[in-house]
């Protein structure tokens, strides 16, 4: 799994990705503990986590066409840069006003985080070789999980020893070791793409930029791996989005758990999250990815019912550690999938797609959790969301080609720059 690494260029995303993810973490636990503390209300921790998704509505799309229009080092390097200062703006803020400046400052940091978030993607698969592509997004989510188990737990020290100023400053000093790493990548020079028809002018521009944005919308169209993948990611982010509200009262109310028992089933999450991992890796040159996406995510949805109508605690010590093996094993198999079936020239925008897709199911989940999720009940609403990802792993069995895997994809690339 970690053979990836021995690539140079691979090694310094890998290490940019991970660190500026430790510093993320860390504030995002920190951020709500201190804007509760301070306040004492839920709304205001409820309009935060509103900050979180808006960006990811409102610009994705758009950021997808810069990404395959830029240098994606010098956009990696420069967004880190500008994220740096953005959060070393809440360092300096007065305590008594920094619940609104944190609203803007988060809602700008994401903002800037929809070009870089593409920008990454679409690149790792021009920094490994192809039949790496599986191992290298193994490593990359044993990074990522690791980040997420290690932020909070330096967001939770920092907070106690040093105040929100201490967090603050830790994150910002993540995004400028991150764009330090991104700095030192040797990439090939971008997709050349055609000359502006309507010249240099700010509105031949933004005319340009929208044929692209309307050709990267063609390829998503015209290739049925990536509608499919789509419509997958779009189902199970519906269910995880309906899972994030209730289940803390689920442990709670249902389980009865106290809050030690809920920290020891978070990293049992953790540790299965790390496991798989390394499964997906393993799994990689033994099974074709339609069966890892497919069964993977019905795995995920069976676990979770299981799961999920459970009334007491011995289970879960089992049964939550093995639900993330199936469950990064699937995730990983559909980021090599989409990443092998998008031409080059167009992966930004692709990613672009799926960012403004799973925004709008997190606002849209979000706002039926909180309308329908008082009246159906803390049970009900976990297993709807488990019978959705059952839905997905469906979708992904029935519609993904076996072949897919070895499409090639520039024919249609052409036509839709056409």
């Amino acid at each position: 799994m970690l053979s990836p690494l021995k690539l140079p260029d691979f090694r310094k995303l890998w290490l940019g990705e991970v660190i500026s993810l430790i510093g993320d973490r860390a504030l995002l636990l920190a951020l709500p503990y201190f804007l509760y503390q301070e306040t004492g209300s839920t709304l205001a921790t409820a309009l935060l986590a509103l900050s979180y998704y808006l960006p990811g509505l409102l610009f994705s799309s758009f950021a997808g066409v810069l990404a395959d229009r830029w240098d994606r080092r010098r956009v990696l390097v420069a967004t880190h840069l500008l994220q740096a200062a953005l959060i070393g703006l809440l360092a300096l803020a007065p305590l008594p006003g920094l619940m609104w400046i944190a609203y803007a400052v988060t809602f700008a940091e994401l903002t800037i985080s929809t070009l870089s978030t593409p920008v990454a993607g679409a690149l790792l698969p021009t920094l490994v070789p192809g039949p790496q592509l599986m191992q290298a997004n193994s490593a990359l989510s044993l990074g990522m999980t690791s980040a997420r188990l290690l932020g909070p737990v330096i967001g939770g020290a920092l907070i106690a020893a040093a105040g929100i100023p201490g967090v603050v400053l830790f994150d910002a000093a993540s995004f400028l070791l991150a764009a330090l790493s991104f700095s030192r990548l040797r990439v090939a020079a971008p997709v050349p793409r055609p000359a502006d028809p309507a010249g240099p002018t700010l509105l031949g521009t933004w005319r340009s930029m929208g044929q692209e944005w309307r050709s990267g919308l063609r390829v998503v169209r015209q290739r049925p791996v990536i509608l499919t993948l789509m419509a997958v990611l779009s189902i199970t982010s519906l269910g995880g989005t309906l899972i994030d509200p209730f289940y803390m009262p689920f442990l709670i109310s249902i389980i009865h758990a106290d809050a030690e028992t809920i920290g020891r089933l978070s990293a049992l999450g953790g540790l299965g999250a790390v496991l798989g991992s390394a499964a997906a890796s393993w799994l990689g040159s033994r099974a074709s990815t339609r069966a890892l996406i497919g069964l993977g995510t019905l795995l995920v949805g069976l676990l979770m019912l299981r799961i999920y109508t459970l009334t007491t605690l011995p289970p879960l010590y089992v049964l939550v550690p093995l639900l993330g093996i199936p469950m990064i094993v699937s995730n990983v198999a559909l980021s090599t999938m989409i990443q092998r079936a998008t031409p080059e020239a167009f992966r930004g925008r692709v990613y672009g797609t799926l960012g403004t897709t799973n925004a709008l199911v997190g606002v849209l989940a979000t706002a039926a959790a909180g309308v329908i999720g008082p009246t159906i009940g803390i049970v009900p609403m976990l297993v709807t969301a488990a019978s959705l990802t059952l839905l997905g792993g469906c979708v992904a069995l029935a519609f993904l080609p076996s072949e897919a895997d070895e499409a090639d994809p520039h024919p249609q690339a052409a036509s839709a720059q056409t």
